[in-house]
């Protein structure tokens, strides 16, 4: 093997890691990202619950004896 082989091999192999290690971060931010939304979706998702509780709560008696059809 010549210098000039090895010259040319390491100089591809630090272009595939540095296109490696962009992979990386841009999976991290959208990993990161998706956390966030997941964080916000369950926060909304509790604030919804309680709201339903809230309303159901309200509502005039017999609402849980409501008969469901008989496809259910």
């Amino acid at each position: 093997m010549t210098k000039l082989d090895i010259t040319e091999q390491l100089t591809r192999l630090e272009m595939l890691f540095s296109e490696q290690e962009h992979t990386l971060q841009s999976l991290n931010d959208i990993v990161a990202q998706q956390t966030r939304q997941i964080s916000n979706l369950s926060s909304d998702l509790q604030m919804l619950k309680k709201q339903y509780r809230e309303l159901k709560s309200e509502l005039p008696g017999g609402f849980d004896d409501i008969e469901k059809p008989p496809h259910y």
